[in-house]
């Protein structure tokens, strides 16, 4: 193999022309967001749109969720109008979700003889009288 000379001002020149590049580009690493208390404030004063955006929810009451959540987990972000509007989103779609399916559990033996039992609940115990056996969940239904 030829081994290249190679010149070290070229290379630090491209480097530094790759980096203007970079910096005219502003991805959301280099972006500067305004400090958390003025974020938070932004928020706070933007809650009626929280609110039509999010009818289902309560974003005051969200809002202190959040906060307590961040505080707890000693957790900070850069963008906290982004993570409020997601934190609104997994709010709004965890409502009503446990009423909203509703499951059947069909208990029955290993063995295909014995009867099979039905219920809502899947921590019942039915007990088979042909078998002598715990029954288990052998099929979901969904309704």
């Amino acid at each position: 193999m030829k081994s290249k000379k190679v010149n070290l001002n070229e290379i630090l020149e491209k480097i530094s022309k790759l980096e203007a590049r970079l910096d005219e580009i502003a991805p959301v690493s280099k972006r500067k967001f305004p400090s958390k208390k003025e974020q938070i404030k932004d928020i706070e004063n933007n809650i009626n749109t929280w609110n039509e955006k999010f009818p289902s929810v309560d974003p005051q009451f969200e809002l202190a969720k959040m906060l307590d959540w961040l505080k707890a987990n000693n957790k900070r972000k850069k963008d906290y109008k982004a993570f409020f509007r997601n934190w609104l989103r997994k709010a709004s779609n965890s409502i009503g979700n446990n009423t909203g399916i509703n499951h059947s559990y069909v208990f029955g033996c290993n063995t295909k003889k014995c009867s099979t039992e039905t219920s809502k609940y899947k921590d019942m115990y039915f007990f088979c009288k042909e078998c002598n056996k715990e029954k288990s969940i052998i099929k979901i239904i969904k309704n």
